[in-house]
């Protein structure tokens, strides 16, 4: 197995910034300083980064119910505010807030000690679908529909969702089902601006095959095989020691 990968599946960093620790020489294998980032390890090798040793361990996944008014991060809030580390006992594990929502939006995130995968998904989801639950401001007609459904930009890019769907309306105000391999919030925002209509509020109820489905506001499970299969299909991370 190559290094980097070793020290990603050992939950020290994402592959990527394995290799700046390797490049930057504070990795050792069986007391050597390694610095080539061709180097392969066995499970008999001793690694260390910066002398302290480290070992693979199986990746562990969770998906987890956020409630709205939370930061998503497993740190201490600014200002006294709630985060992810309310309801996550067992933090010492090395969690990474995987597609995080922002603190007015609720629903669901993956947890994770995959490196590898927090890295994929860090740059916005990969090609993992999002399922959302969208509330804009007024009534929502044909047209508008018809304009979500050929996407929008953000960031001077194309977002194009691959279903949109009417969920409910009072009339005043109207929810939009939409699916989008996209998993920063703000991306939603823009669709409003799209069609001129005020977003007022987002729901994740599905991440890839994963729904919150059986959770309460707080609560979490562990992803099934299947489950974390897909998502690092979709994710883009594939099975191999290259």
């Amino acid at each position: 197995m190559r290094l980097q990968k070793f020290l990603a599946q050992s939950g020290i960093a994402s592959r990527r910034a394995a290799e700046r620790l390797i490049a930057e020489g504070k990795v050792r294998v069986n007391g050597e300083p390694v610095t080539a980032l061709g180097a392969r390890v066995t499970d008999s090798d001793r690694v260390e980064v910066e002398g302290r040793r480290v070992r693979p361990e199986a990746p562990l996944y969770r998906i987890l119910l956020k409630p709205r008014s939370c930061l998503s991060t497993l740190g201490p809030g600014p200002d006294g505010r709630t985060t992810l580390s309310r309801y996550v006992n067992d933090g010492e594990l090395g969690w990474k807030v995987v597609a995080p929502l922002d603190f007015p939006a609720e629903g669901v995130v993956l947890l994770t000690t995959d490196g590898e995968l927090a890295e994929r998904m860090s740059r916005g989801g990969g090609h993992v679908p999002m399922t959302y639950h969208v509330k804009f401001q007024g009534a929502i007609g044909a047209q508008e529909l018809e304009r979500l459904r050929r996407g929008w930009r953000w960031m001077s890019r194309a977002v194009r969702p691959t279903k949109v769907e009417p969920l409910a309306t009072t009339g005043k105000n109207t929810w939009i089902g939409m699916v989008v391999a996209e998993s920063r919030p703000r991306v939603l925002k823009a669709a409003g601006e799209s069609i001129h209509r005020t977003v007022l509020k987002i729901s994740r109820v599905r991440l890839g095959p994963v729904s919150f489905e059986g959770l309460k506001m707080g609560e979490h499970r562990d992803l099934t095989k299947g489950e974390i299969n897909a998502i690092r299909r979709d994710a883009g991370v594939v099975k191999t020691d290259a």
